[in-house]
């Protein structure tokens, strides 16, 4: 008989499962198991942890499924005979009166066609040689980085024995899942890709995708690429990103990223500008204005190159770190001149000049940026169970050579709670931004919103505001210094196969945001009174994913609103 360690994309279960594996395999190697050793009743909702010692070769065990690397699972160059233990090695494990220990002889991978087997030992934390500590949070975390990379459906741990008594073989098991992925896909109806000097929009559509390769040639390596196109506005970014040494302890990246694109100020019937159209080309008679120029609101023009490189490792079993610079040269030839809008409701509704954050013509933005992520999920696609945290800073700063000086700093926490049936999403999301930079790095109503189009590649494709559902000064604010969600979800698995459809599940969520400048908290803006000056509202979404070979599809209602005309 033989039985396994597995993980099949849950959460953690009850404290030390290893220990239980340790004990039954002791009693193969070292004496009998312990009476209350032997007591330990699992949960039946979770992944099995038990193991047990492995038959005889030909008892009951049936040859493991054959390595990329070599015919008999191991790596290139890698002997299939077990490397000799040192002469000073015990022949007993290690253990005292509360753990359990062996030394580990090597490392085995099955079951991985397509990705080395040099890349899948990268995520485990040992070395030939080392003792194995079977209670080390380090090993019994092996199997949800694994399954965190997205690579994989399934991993199982288990142990075998070693050539002698005292140390053993971690055997690997994985099944792997396509890899190239559909990251986004988004479509829409867009207002404000257009505009003539009626006070009227017009509605034109949009095609957002976002693709991956997060295995590339089965070695780590990740190649993504973004794009957005519709009628006057375009955007794309190729990204790329490798391990550079073994024992994943860093990885090294960059992208390059071009927009063209155009983005709308305030409101058809508020804003009064001053804008001139650009300067004619040596071969025209006279300037050419874009309709935008002549349009009631205030308009800019952009163009933005970029380019970014940066490191990242590991910080422990389940956090990682990132360390990015980007470099952006931003022209701008279309600023007007000077701009306004009115804030506030009835007749104490005041008028307010325009920051556009933006520099007219040739400005270089560069921008020092560092996060750190804790993504203890079950299942990187629909999780069920676990917690991610993201945080990141960013810093703009003239001493590196930017126009720009800005620090922003946001913070995202998502933890899932398994249910008897179904299970809950609980999310918080903070963010502030300091200093004067350019709008596109500013927070936007449609970052926070599930009743607004998201934005693609940081272009906003939806000029027009939120429903203001509670009637505060929410109403007031598109992009802001300071944002702010809590939400919370419900998500029922009604599919599970193991076909090109792995999962459908339902969800229905609902939350409150709020976004200002930091000046509404000081003074609310006019004709607001009570909890109306909060700058608050209400957003919810229902909808079903689907979990496909090539990707997680949302249909829901923020999906469709982008086709609803205003």
């Amino acid at each position: 008989m033989r039985a396994r360690l597995r993980a099949r994309r849950t959460g953690p279960t009850s404290p030390g499962p290893l220990a239980s594996i340790a004990i039954v395999l002791a009693a193969f190697t070292a004496g009998p198991v312990p009476a209350a050793a032997q007591s330990t009743s699992p949960d039946p909702d979770a992944p099995s942890t038990g193991v047990e010692p492995p038959s005889p070769p030909g008892v009951g065990e049936t040859a493991p499924e054959p390595s990329r690397d070599a015919p008999d699972g191991s790596a290139p160059g890698e002997s299939a005979e077990p490397s000799p233990a040192p002469d000073d090695d015990p022949e007993e494990p290690v253990a005292d009166t509360t753990r359990i220990r062996y030394f580990l002889e090597r490392v085995r991978v099955v079951g991985n066609r397509r990705t080395l087997s040099a890349v899948v030992r990268r995520f485990v934390p040992l070395e030939p040689g080392d003792v194995l500590d079977v209670d080390d949070p380090s090993v019994e975390t092996i199997r949800w980085r694994l399954l965190g990379t997205g690579w994989f459906d399934d991993v199982r741990l288990r142990l075998a024995r070693g050539s002698r008594r005292g140390w053993v073989v971690l055997v690997v098991e994985v099944v792997e899942r396509n890899t190239l992925i559909v990251r986004s896909l988004a479509a829409g109806l867009a207002q404000g890709q257009a505009r003539t000097s009626d006070v009227d929009s017009e509605l034109l559509p949009y095609l957002g995708v976002a693709v991956a390769e997060t295995n590339l040639l089965g070695l780590g390596m990740h190649l993504a690429a973004e794009g957005l196109l519709s009628k006057r506005s375009y955007a794309g970014r190729l990204s790329f990103s490798s391990p550079v040494q073994r024992g994943a302890v860093l990885q090294v990246g960059g992208a390059l990223s071009y927009h063209h694109a155009l983005e709308f100020f305030g409101a058809d019937d508020e804003v009064r500008t001053s804008i001139r159209c650009p300067s004619p080309e040596p071969d025209e008679p006279e300037p050419v204005c874009p309709p935008e120029v002549l349009a009631r609101n205030a308009v800019v023009f952009y163009e933005r190159l970029g380019l970014s490189v940066g490191w990242g490792g590991d910080l422990g079993a389940s956090t990682t770190y990132g360390v990015d610079w980007t470099g952006e040269l931003v022209r701008a030839p279309i600023v007007p001149d000077a701009a306004s809008e009115s804030v506030g409701v009835g007749p104490d509704a005041d008028v307010e000049p325009i920051d556009f954050g933006i520099e007219p013509g040739r400005s270089a933005l560069s921008m020092l940026s560092f996060r750190v992520v804790h993504d203890r999920r079950d299942d990187p696609a629909l999780p069920s169970r676990g917690t991610l945290v993201r945080f990141q800073g960013d810093l703009g700063s003239r001493l590196f050579g930017s126009d720009y000086d800005l620090q922003r700093l946001q913070v995202h926490l998502a933890h899932w709670v398994r249910l008897p049936i179904g299970h809950v999403r609980l999310g918080l999301y903070g963010g502030v931004f300091f200093g004067r930079g350019p709008f596109f790095l500013r927070f936007y109503a449609s970052d926070l919103s599930d009743q607004v189009p998201k934005r693609n590649l940081e272009l906003n494709v939806h000029n027009p505001a939120p429903p203001d559902l509670l009637g505060t000064a929410i109403a007031e604010a598109r992009t802001g210094d300071l944002a702010a969600r809590l939400d919370a979800e419900y998500g029922l698995t009604l599919l599970r196969t193991s076909g090109a459809l792995r999962a459908v599940q339902a969800y229905a969520g609902a939350g409150i945001y709020g976004l200002a400048e930091r000046r509404m908290l000081r003074v609310a803006p006019p004709g607001y009174e009570g909890l109306a000056r909060a700058p608050i509202d209400l957003t919810f979404d229902v909808g079903i994913r689907l979990d496909t070979a090539v990707g997680v599809f949302q249909v829901g209602f923020s999906s469709l609103i982008g086709f609803v005309t205003p």
